[in-house]
This record gives structure tokens, C-alpha cells and sequence, in this order.
């Protein structure tokens, strides 16, 4: 809920922690808001997740400067997060050791003392797949669709967390497409990989939180070879962000100490429909062939229907 504060500027609204409640963690707080935020206000929260462990060491002003936005844009920014003062949220943040850890993202970390609800995980999930939704812009939707269609070779890479949602989608974009390509290869180094990267391509990176350092690297790389890049990720992600053409970003949280990849997933699989769809005719003649190849060379068991009964 939000209301205008004495500046007219629309804030959250929050509710005060009681004293039974062990505080949220400022990325928490920041997943909580993040899509309701101005651009100015999201530069800035982009910086806090960025620097977060530092910022003890940093002025309102200091990370102000690195956002380039105002101080009393700072000043609401913290405010909106629940802190009443600036100096509230560094101490709240030098207390917090769990940075880097899927428990760093938990809305309410008394949470993982408590009984496991398969309804609370559903509506959790629920949760992140509405948010990131509301949260993804119709045209990078459509721009990466169409530059998936268009691709001479698509190389989808995931990393960690990512690794099997990588698998995923290379599942569904080898029905459509003829040459798609999962990085890294069983053995094979980085630099032979992103070697082989063209103009015409198309390179999906699926990363979250603990991401390699040389990510930014390797994606500017491609975007140097003349791929078109797409970086599937949290809100965490700054320095790889800003080296991808098209960045869409998931909510994670959950009730849990594991992180939620439900809205990743949703992505993939809109991304796949829409595809499959573009490319009409195309990806029918290839799916047609893999089905037929599917009956006559994988050993597999599927269900038998009979005409009437």
C-alpha cells in the first residue's frame, strides 16, 4: 500500500516489527517493493544490493552519488524499507551474516522453525511467479522472443543454480530450433566455448545469486562476437545486468533456507510457447521429425490409447 508523503512522493507503507519478530534483511525488504519502485528509487536499491556488505563503510550520500541520484531520494529510499534512519540500516546490516546465502532472501527468517506448509510454499510461489510478472516489460518480452525465432545458433548457459534450468529450455528450444547448445560443455573451457559465438546468435545466460565473477566478462563477449545476450536472474544482479542486452528478473523468496526458481521456469516455458508459436510451421516439421525419431530410437514407454474405448 502506498500513500504520499510530506513531499507528495507515493511511499510503501510498512508494518512495525514487534519485538517478537527478528528483523528482515535488507534484500528481503528491497524484493518486497522493488517493482512498485520509481527508476530513480530502483537505481538506488540496485546499488544497496550491490554494496550491501559494505555499506557500513559508505554515507548516505557516498551511494547516493554511485546511483546518481539525490540524497532525499536516498532518504525516502530507506524510509520505504522500513529503517527510520540511514545509520538504523547499517546497524541492522552488520548484524546480517547470511549475504550470499539462499537464507539472505527469506521474508521472516523465525520461519525455518516452523512446520513445513505445502500450501504456504504454493502461495510463495504464487508470490514470485505474480511479482516477476508484473515486474517484466511487454517489449523485452517480444525482443527476446523475436531475436530466439531469428537466431542462427542459440547457446544457453547456466551457472550453479541455473545449471538445470538451462537443461530445461535447451529441452524445449531443441524442438524448434536446429542448433542449440548448452555452456558449459562436459569438459570444455569457457574461452573455446565463447569462441565459437557468431553474429546471428543468440546467448541465454540463466544466473542468480553466487554468480562467477567472470560472468560480466563472458557475456560482454559474446555481445562483442555479435550474439544477441539475455540474462535470466534476481534482483541481486548489477555488473552482468549491465552487460546483457535484455535482462529478466525473477523473484526468488521463499519460506524457506532454499531460494524459489518457480518464476524462472515460468519464464522459460512463456518464452518456449511463444517461440513454438512464432515460428508456426517451422517448429511443427521439426517437432513432427523428433517424434517420429522418438518412436523408432528411444527406448521409452508411453501411454497406449485405443480409437473408441
Amino acid at each position: 500500500m502506498f500513500a504520499p508523503d510530506s513531499e507528495g512522493h507515493a511511499v510503501k507503507t510498512t508494518l512495525k516489527e514487534g519485538t517478537s519478530q527478528r528483523p528482515r534483511s535488507l534484500e528481503a525488504r528491497i524484493y518486497a517493493i522493488y517493482s512498485d519502485l520509481p527508476p530513480a528509487e530502483k537505481r538506488l536499491a540496485d546499488v544497496l544490493l550491490q554494496y550491501q556488505m559494505d555499506l557500513p563503510s559508505y554515507t548516505a550520500g557516498e551511494l547516493a552519488d554511485k546511483a546518481q541520484v539525490s540524497k532525499a531520494t536516498a532518504a525516502r529510499l530507506i524510509r520505504t524499507l522500513g529503517y527510520k534512519t540511514y545509520p538504523d540500516a547499517k546497524r541492522q546490516i552488520r548484524k546480517d551474516q547470511d549475504w550470499g546465502s539462499p537464507q539472505a532472501g527469506l521474508a521472516d527468517k523465525e520461519t525455518q522453525s516452523q512446520s513445513v506448509s505445502i500450501a504456504r510454499t504454493m502461495q510463495m510461489d504464487l508470490d514470485n511467479i505474480r511479482t516477476t510478472v508484473d515486474g517484466l516489460p511487454e517489449k523485452t518480452l517480444a525482443e527476446v522472443s523475436d531475436a530466439i525465432v531469428k537466431a542462427r545458433r542459440v547457446w544457453i548457459m547456466g551457472l550453479r543454480s541455473g545449471y538445470g534450468l538451462a537443461h530445461q529450455a535447451a529441452h524445449y528450444f531443441t524442438m524448434m530450433k536446429n542448433d542449440v547448445q548448452v555452456l558449459p560443455a562436459g569438459g570444455a573451457s569457457y574461452s573455446h566455448e565463447v569462441a565459437s559465438i557468431a553474429k546471428g546468435d543468440v546467448m541465454l545466460v540463466i544466473a542468480f545469486r553466487r554468480r562467477p565473477r567472470l560472468l560480466p566478462t563472458i557475456i560482454r563477449e559474446a555481445r562483442a562476437a555479435g550474439a544477441i545476450t539475455i540474462l535470466i536472474t534476481d534482483l541481486s544482479a548489477l555488473a552482468s545486468a549491465k552487460a546483457a542486452n535484455h535482462v529478466l528478473r525473477c523473484r526468488c523468496q521463499s519460506p524457506s533456507p532454499f531460494n524459489s526458481f518457480v518464476a524462472a521456469l515460468t519464464i522459460i516455458n512463456y518464452l518456449a510457447w511463444n517461440v513454438a508459436t512464432a515460428m508456426g510451421s517451422e517448429s511443427l516439421v521439426r517437432y513432427e521429425k523428433i517424434d517420429r525419431l522418438v518412436k523408432l530410437l528411444d527406448d521409452v514407454s508411453t501411454p497406449q490409447t485405443t480409437t473408441g474405448r
